[in-house]
């Protein structure tokens, strides 16, 4: 299947995809502070391993929380990784732990682990493919320096990246986050699977 032509009915399935798994966090992370936390993806961007240069800023300095994704049925079905810009991580701060910085590197721990379990909750919803997340790692760096090291360890890449533009919010305040999908060869057999149910 050639993902670079998807029209925008195949485009809005796979965003449906970003949608539940950003509402399924949204419900646990307002849970698990006490306020209304929203989270919705605006955009998605389907981009060619080879063109991902392109793409990313490679002088973007960011805070980088990386899961590994198990396909119970084919093993290794890639990697989620969550990026939050520097000049981002005071407002997640401010919304998710009122201004108190100190815990900033836990907190966007917690929510990467919450915005992997919520994926694979919503691929297993959608698809009915059960994915097990990897306990979630930590990165600050240049935001294609730990793509390049991800991409390195895959053992079956795909060809394309998925990235999920996506926006946090409470009440009065938002911020800008990116989750990226690496997906492994079998991976992507399930994306178009998906994207086929719309055709």
């Amino acid at each position: 299947m050639d993902f670079s032509r998807l029209g925008e009915l195949e485009i809005e399935a796979i965003k449906e995809l970003g949608n539940i798994g950003a509402g399924h966090a949204a419900t646990s992370l307002s849970q698990m502070i006490g306020k209304t936390i929203e989270m919705s993806v605006p955009e998605v961007k389907i981009v060619e391993i080879s063109k991902i240069h392109e793409v990313v800023d490679a002088e973007r300095v960011v805070a980088g929380v990386i899961t590994g994704l198990n396909d119970l049925e084919n093993g290794e079905a890639g990697y989620l990784y969550i990026v939050f810009p520097e000049e981002t991580t005071k407002k997640i701060a401010n919304i998710i732990l009122d201004g108190n910085e100190e815990m900033l590197e836990s907190a966007l721990m917690e929510i990467g682990n919450i915005l992997s379990s919520s994926f694979c909750s919503a691929t297993a919803e959608m698809l009915g493919v059960m994915l097990i997340p990897t306990p979630p790692n930590f990165a600050m760096d240049y935001s294609i320096a730990i793509l390049d090291a991800l991409l390195s360890q895959m053992a079956s890449k795909g060809d394309h990246i998925l990235i999920f533009n996506t926006e946090l919010r409470d009440e009065d305040k938002s911020v800008k986050i990116e989750i990226m999908l690496l997906p492994s060869e079998n991976f992507m057999k399930y994306i178009a699977k998906l994207v086929r149910m719309v055709e």
